[in-house]
């Protein structure tokens, strides 16, 4: 199970609990290919906190309300089109991705912002990186949270709340009382959420309409895996991420560090034995070239200071990059091997980078991915260096 951590305001926040859903927008936009991508990693069942924005000028403390769980709703993610969107008005927002939701362990009192983010602890590994980096940001509106953070913050708000959940009955519906700011029962009962509820737009023919253009895709690239990761859908995508049984964690834009480098896609393997892996995930809408395996030794050497238990025996690179055919018919005329069977010049080079990040034992070997479109599918194959 994933936690999921979606932005409301003093306006939004009440609608939320009424009509149980989240979502996310980017002003009047009718649609954000990167907030697609953020909020496609969702799964039924996965846990979803609320923050509320801190307002001093109205008296609103903020922080951490929950938690809910992604309802099991098909389609799991809907694209409102509609003009305007569904509660627009009430919202004070345009919201053109959402989630419907259930009720899971809802506490009343939310952790204030202070509590969670700016009263640091003692050991930065405790510190919530992801929602600061998140607020340092200020652009995520659906951020995801490691385990340990999820955990750390679930049992922030359980003993806020003296570990006494809301006790409520299926038909219950949920407000918010902004005069004590916290979620109340409300037995009149539950909202009915009458929106549309369209999927969103599918994603390869996007990529495959941007790549004969020679136009950038790798967000779309992004939103495929975290839309598909570990659901069976692709067998070649899930020897990448990991499957449905093996992954525990699913993440995207994972940010590490103040500079705000992220990681493409982030999943955590729960393997036979209870051996955890930990698989970091760069994407590339072109080509690959030496140079990324500078990024990652940046990401390497982050997650295995922030992540509890990553060590160089279980972090897994992997570089998942367009196919290199060895006709040189491509934009570039790249191709792995000249006539005579020897590698290309450009090929060695990327060869030797991958063969120089591996002597350093910073983490396990890198695997390497290509992929081609074929027959309006993707197709990942591992390639040997």
């Amino acid at each position: 199970m994933k936690t999921h951590v979606f932005i409301v305001n003093e306006s939004s926040f009440p609608i939320h609990l009424q009509y149980l859903f989240a979502g996310t927008g980017a002003a009047d936009a009718d649609d954000h290919i990167g907030l697609l991508s953020d909020i496609k990693r969702v799964r039924v069942g996965d846990r979803v906190i609320f923050y509320l924005e801190t307002k001093e000028s109205s008296g609103i403390d903020g922080g951490f309300f929950g938690a809910f769980r992604i309802a099991d709703l098909n389609p799991i993610v809907i694209q409102d089109s509609a003009n305007p969107t569904y509660l627009e008005q009430q919202l004070g927002k345009k919201l053109i991705y959402r989630v419907r939701l259930e009720p899971a362990d809802v506490y009343s009192r939310g952790v204030v912002e202070y509590q969670a983010l700016d009263n640091l602890p003692v050991y930065a590994k405790e510190i919530l990186w992801s929602l600061i980096y998140r607020k340092l940001k200020g652009q995520r509106g659906c951020t995801p949270l490691t385990i340990e953070e999820s955990n750390r913050l679930m049992d922030m708000i359980q003993r806020t709340n003296n570990n006494q959940p809301l006790h409520y009955e299926n038909t219950d519906g949920f407000i918010y009382n902004a005069t004590n700011q916290q979620i109340e029962i409300d037995p009149s009962g539950r909202k009915q959420y009458a929106g549309v509820v369209n999927p969103a737009t599918p994603l390869i023919p996007q990529m495959l309409q941007l790549a004969n253009v020679d136009r950038a895709f790798e967000v779309n690239l992004q939103a495929y895996f975290t839309e598909n990761a570990g659901l069976g859908v692709n067998q070649s995508l899930d020897a990448i991420t990991g499957s449905a049984n093996q992954m525990i964690w699913l993440g995207n834009e994972v940010k590490c560090g103040v500079g705000m480098r992220s990681i493409d896609v982030f999943s955590v393997l729960n393997l036979p034995r209870d051996i955890r892996q930990h698989r970091i995930i760069e994407l590339k809408d072109e080509q690959v070239s030496a140079t990324i395996s500078r990024q990652l030794f940046k990401y390497v050497n982050w997650t295995n200071q922030y992540i509890t238990g990553a060590i160089n025996a279980n972090i897994q690179p992997i570089i998942v990059a367009r196919e290199i055919p060895n006709t040189g018919n491509n934009r570039l005329k790249r191709k792995k091997h000249e006539a005579s069977g020897q590698p290309t010049s450009y090929w060695q080079e990327i060869k030797d980078a991958f063969n120089a990040f591996n002597v350093r034992n910073l983490a396990m070997p890198i695997l390497y991915y290509e992929y081609s479109f074929q027959s309006g599918s993707i197709i990942f194959t591992q390639v040997t260096y």
